[in-house]
C-alpha cells in the first residue's frame, strides 16, 4: 500500500501536466476561441486575454508544484481548483461541454484532471493537516489579539 501512495500521486501528476503543458500553448497565443465566448457571455472587458494569462500562469504554477514532493498537495489543490472553475465554464455558460465538436474531448480532459487533482490531495492529507491545525491553533497566527 505504501508503494501506491509514493508512486500514484506522481502518476497523477505526471497526467496533469500532460494536460496542462498541451495546452499552455493555447493558453498563451493570441484569440483564444474560449476565452473570447466568455468574455462575450460575462460581459467582463479583457477576459480575452487577461483570463486566459491568468489561467496559463497558474496551470504552469500547478504542474511545478506538483513535482516538489512538500508541495504536491498544494499543486492539486490548484488544479482541483483550476478545474472546478473549467467545469463549472463549461456547464453554466454557453461555452458547453463540447466547444470543438470532438465528443466533449476538452471536458472530459478537465474532469479526469479533477479527480487526479483531489486523489492527489487525499493521499497527502497527512503532509498537510498537521500544518492545517498548527496554523489554526498557533497564538500567534490568530487574527483574535
Amino acid at each position: 500500500m505504501s508503494v501506491i501512495k509514493k508512486i500514484l500521486p506522481y502518476l497523477l501528476a505526471i497526467f496533469i501536466a500532460y494536460v496542462f503543458l498541451k495546452y499552455l500553448p493555447y493558453k498563451f497565443a493570441k484569440g483564444s476561441h474560449l476565452f473570447q465566448v466568455l468574455e462575450d457571455w460575462s460581459g467582463i472587458a479583457s477576459f480575452e486575454p487577461y483570463g486566459r494569462y491568468l489561467t496559463g500562469g497558474a496551470e504552469l504554477l500547478a504542474c511545478i508544484l506538483l513535482f516538489m514532493p512538500r508541495l504536491q498537495a498544494l499543486g492539486g489543490l490548484l488544479s482541483l481548483g483550476l478545474m472546478s472553475g473549467a467545469i463549472f465554464f463549461h456547464v453554466f455558460t454557453p461555452l458547453g461541454i463540447d466547444p470543438y465538436n470532438d465528443g466533449g474531448k476538452l471536458f472530459k480532459q478537465a474532469v479526469a484532471v479533477w479527480f487526479s487533482g483531489l486523489i492527489i490531495i487525499y493521499i497527502r492529507r497527512t503532509e498537510y493537516i498537521p500544518l492545517l491545525k498548527y496554523l489554526i491553533t498557533d497564538p500567534k497566527m490568530s487574527y483574535r489579539n
